[in-house]
């Protein structure tokens, strides 16, 4: 399969709402004294699975310049935006925020990350021994990224390399075998043993570990140790992504799938709306079940909602701003 069909859509429908749900409590620590697993099992897979679909339209060896002029204005310009935007709204929230050299604000990681992840995957396709040298390579930047500090997110960008390599260069080999009846009932078993092993090993799972944000000794093993246990965990999330994605059905579902082509819009509106919500709301309703599961219910319809034709056009100059500026007319359907 090379051309994106409505199961590609219907995943990345599927994958947002996981990462909206993730960063509105489901994890551990989000709520004080509150560890839930299915928020473990979120955090698991969830990353994986959408560096995955980041690079499954990626085309080899395209060219450099090019590539970083897109890249400057659909990722940087809106991450400069956002960054300001969510500061200033961490700043009314709560404490004035700690700004050090190489922060990115909340959740804007990803889209320094993929910055770099696009520039590295011109040189893809160009010669058969720098695609020979490509997977170990990417797979020993794995190993060395605890290494380092995460400045400037370096560390999630050098973690996730291998994986979005997979789903530029394994995923489109791969789907049409995830759509298989038996594949897709394997793959029900797949998510079913995570989800228990997750389950019953809750109190012991540290969540970090999945987010590839702290250095090795920060988490406080030994550097091969750490390194063994983070190429460990990639290759977990990304068998788990792979069998969610086997799981979501490819029928095209109207307007609901066409949404998933704005998941941009979802991920970078829920961001501020989130630090509200984990900085101001979350300690009040801390004590109050309904509120939380009203919280929790609401994540849906806000996620299908920013990523609606009407939040889209009051939202396209910040999370577009280039195609605002040379369209002349709001996003359309």
């Amino acid at each position: 399969m090379t051309e994106r069909s409505a199961w590609h859509d219907n995943v990345r429908v599927v994958g947002i709402c996981l990462v909206v749900a993730g960063h509105w409590g489901l994890a551990r620590g989000f709520y004080p004294g509150v560890s839930d697993p299915s928020g473990d099992m979120i955090f698991l897979f969830h990353m994986p699975l959408f560096v995955m679909l980041s690079g499954r339209f990626v085309k080899p060896a395209a060219a450099p310049m090019l590539t970083f002029r897109k890249s400057w204005g659909s990722l940087i310009l809106p991450l400069v935006m956002f960054a300001a935007f969510n500061l200033s709204v961490l700043a009314l929230v709560a404490d004035r925020p700690r700004v050090t050299l190489g922060y990115v604000p909340f959740g804007l990681w990803f889209l320094v990350s993929l910055f770099f992840w696009r520039l590295l995957a011109t040189v893809v396709g160009r010669r058969r021994v720098v695609d020979w040298l490509l997977w170990p390579l990417a797979l020993l930047g794995v190993a060395v990224s605890g290494l380092i500090p995460n400045h400037y997110s370096i560390m999630r960008t050098l973690a996730f390399f291998p994986v979005f390599l997979f789903g530029m260069q394994i995923l489109p080999q791969i789907e049409t075998w995830l759509r298989r009846p038996w594949v897709r009932v394997s793959s029900g078993a797949v998510v079913a043993v995570a989800g228990s092993v997750v389950w019953a090993n809750a109190a012991r799972i540290q969540n970090v570990w999945f987010q590839h944000r702290l250095t090795y000794a920060e988490l406080g093993g030994s550097a091969t140790r750490s390194a063994g246990i983070r190429i460990l965990v990639l290759v977990i999330g990304v068998v788990v992504s792979c069998a969610v994605m086997s799981l979501v059905p490819e029928r095209r579902a109207g307007r609901l799938s066409e949404l998933g082509r704005y998941t941009l819009y979802a991920y970078l509106i829920h961001l501020p709306v989130t630090i509200v919500l984990n900085f101001w709301l979350s300690p009040r309703i801390e004590d109050r079940p309904a509120a939380r599961l009203a919280l929790l219910l609401a994540m849906v319809p806000f996620t299908l909602l920013a990523m609606s034709r009407p939040v889209r056009r009051l939202t396209e100059p910040m999370v577009e701003p280039v195609k605002f500026a040379t369209s002349g007319h709001p996003t359309s359907a």
